[in-house]
């Protein structure tokens, strides 16, 4: 098949978004379909000079990684902080992602689409891609936007609340199919979606021979002197969406056991308030480092001994943070703090991986640090217990399979043939 991949990012960009789909992108290619990675240049997480070197291109051009064909797309570099910049950005990048290449895709013969929201108004590429080629496209929510902005109070303007809604609506009607991560996702989208038969579950996976587990001491653990250190590690965005302030209350509560260090890595708009924060508690048990490389980031996880994903308690729509799949995979117990309404608890508990408390509940997450701190077979039955779960059910070999399966069922109702 000649499959369109629509993201906002791909690597060497850092984030959950790039990486799950530059891992499906490698596992369809190779299996002998034509993959097209249709993006920006790079510019999230990145340094800023490495975006600079890309300014030189012409509007588009396409480069070869790994057996994929990458098409980039010449986009602004907008700062996290700048709320209503990025707002307007998601129009810029939609309607560039479509003008600039749009000759070089009519020629493409593509025959379907699989487009990654956020931002949602990447389905309106999409959307001009399948009118102008005959592509059919797979919408695949992510995040639930707007009404995970609402939530977080974000957005807040009745008058942009209904604009967004509207924008959702056309979503939903103009794609072909919907992809969901989860099954209480999917209710909440069939609740705005006029065709029920459109949402389809597929989970989202992680490439199992990407992070696996592997030695505590390492070039990573040398490094920052922790591999004798019992390591409570949370890595990734530090946005409005995680809680760090949870992970900080717990590090005070068991600060008297020198042996326990907390690793937060990463970068975002709230890094600075957690610094700040850590310096009024006067922790001397939390780390704080920049955002690593993507090829650092499984060191990380085995150089921890469990590892947290926390969200605020205003995060009330049912997500399932990309990183409780690479602790899973990389073989190590899960603490997550969020609502418990979610699909994420269900998969801990499911998986029996780890626990899961409410969001903000730092007693119960100081608690079971100590608890998996004072019983390295319990830790070690947790990681073993994800990594199968992984491997059975959330590989990225079962999602290829999954998306096969939908890209010729598309293909057939649209008449095309291989």
């Amino acid at each position: 098949m000649n499959i369109l991949l629509i993201n906002n990012y791909c690597v060497p960009e850092i984030g959950a978004s790039s990486h799950l789909y530059y891992s499906l992108g490698k596992e369809l290619a190779s299996r002998g379909n034509n993959v097209f990675y249709l993006t920006g240049i790079p510019r999230y997480n990145i340094d800023k000079l490495q975006y600079e070197k890309y300014l030189k291109s012409e509007k588009f051009f396409v480069e070869e990684l790994e057996k994929m064909k990458v098409i980039r797309i010449k986009l602004p570099y907008v700062d996290r902080h700048k709320f209503i910049r990025r707002g307007i950005e998601h129009f810029e990048i939609a309607y560039k992602m479509y003008k600039y290449p749009r000759k070089f895709i009519e020629n493409l013969k593509i025959d379907v689409s699989l487009v990654y929201s956020p931002p949602l108004t990447l389905y309106w590429t999409a959307k001009k891609i399948k009118e102008i080629a005959k592509v059919p496209f797979i919408l695949n929510v992510q995040d639930l936007f707007p009404q995970a902005s609402i939530d977080l109070g974000v957005l807040k303007n009745p008058i942009l609340v209904n604009f967004f809604r509207k924008i959702e609506e056309s979503a939903y009607d103009s794609a072909n199919l919907i992809t969901v991560h989860s099954t209480k996702n999917k209710k909440f989208v069939e609740k705005v979606c006029k065709n029920l038969q459109k949402v389809v579950v597929v989970e989202n996976w992680i490439d199992e021979n990407e992070i696996m587990p592997d030695e505590k001491i390492n070039d990573f653990s040398r490094k920052y002197n922790i591999a004798d250190k019992f390591v409570v590690s949370f890595a990734g965005t530090l946005g409005v969406s995680q809680d760090i302030e949870v992970i900080l209350k717990a590090a005070k509560e068991i600060e008297k056991h020198e042996n326990i260090v907390f690793l937060i890595v990463g970068d975002g708009i709230k890094k600075e308030d957690s610094l700040k924060m850590a310096r009024e508690m006067k922790l001397k048990n939390v780390v704080f480092l920049p955002m690593q490389p993507k090829e650092v980031y499984p060191q990380i996880l085995h150089s921890s001994d469990v590892s947290l994903a926390t969200l605020a308690k205003e995060v009330k729509t049912p997500t399932v943070p990309s990183k409780i799949l690479s602790i899973m995979s990389a073989g190590l117990p899960v603490i997550a703090t969020m609502s418990l309404n979610g699909d994420a608890p269900d998969l801990i508990k499911i998986a029996e991986c780890g626990y899961v408390f409410e969001a903000g509940d730092y007693k119960h997450l100081a608690e079971t640090i100590l608890l998996l701190y004072k019983n390295e077979s319990l830790r070690r039955q947790l990681g073993k217990n994800g990594r199968k779960y992984i491997e059975n059910y959330l590989s990225v070999k079962s999602a290829a399979d999954k998306y096969e399966e939908l890209f010729l069922e598309l293909m057939k109702k649209s008449n095309k043939t291989i």
